[in-house]
């Protein structure tokens, strides 16, 4: 069973629910803060390092006690904290398996936030940005061809999942050393910066090619 930081009586019973999720004794959803740590929500270690198939176990037994379905001849509090828990078990499951996602829920817990100080265009993507932000313009205004701003998505497209793939690899790295060093943290930040400008630049041209 999923743990979580919660280790009081259950609202129900009033048995020790430990560090659990729903009650070990009368299976009572149990109430879940709204700053729970997405990690410790799913029992798994606070790293930037995830395995996946662990993390699909993890979820899947959550969603599977906590499902609305499983409680709705319940009681309405017990109805109400099964869909609030499922809900929280959702969030953390989205926010870890994506690994851009997981790196700036790090940052978030480490209290550097991806938008603290963060409003420039990354340096490296100045140019990029300028290019595909005049290529757009030159579309939506009958300049350019589909074909050219379809070639553009393809190549934005491709370099936001190497950079996804490039960030991930570093996470079993920065884990064996100190992944809440300020150098980790700073460089984490600067590329889920560079991610989140090309993510912005790929939604642009999607929309303009109506995808």
């Amino acid at each position: 069973m999923p743990e979580i930081h919660h280790d009081g009586e259950c609202w129900r019973c009033a048995e020790r629910t430990g560090l659990h999720l729903t009650c070990l004794a009368c299976e009572a959803p149990q109430p879940i803060a709204s700053d729970t740590d997405l990690f410790a929500l799913l029992g798994l270690p606070r790293r930037l390092t995830v395995a996946r198939d662990d993390l699909e176990r993890r979820y899947l037994e959550a969603s599977r006690v906590l499902h609305p379905d499983r409680h709705q001849t319940s009681d309405a509090q017990t109805r109400e904290l099964s869909i609030a828990a499922s809900a929280a078990v959702n969030k953390a499951y989205r926010t870890l398996r994506d690994p851009a996602e997981r790196g700036r829920y790090w940052l978030e817990l480490h209290g550097d936030p991806l938008g603290r100080d963060n409003n420039r265009v990354p340096p490296a993507l100045a140019e990029l940005v300028f290019e595909t932000q005049e290529a757009l313009e030159s579309f939506r205004a009958g300049q350019a061809s589909r074909e050219g701003v379809a070639a553009a998505h393809e190549h934005l497209s491709e370099r936001l999942r190497d950079e996804v793939r490039d960030l991930e690899a570093r996470y079993p790295t920065w884990d064996a050393a100190d992944p809440t060093a300020p150098g980790v943290l700073s460089e984490l930040k600067r590329r889920l910066s560079d991610i989140a400008y090309l993510a912005t630049l790929v939604e642009d041209a999607d929309e303009a090619l109506g995808v």
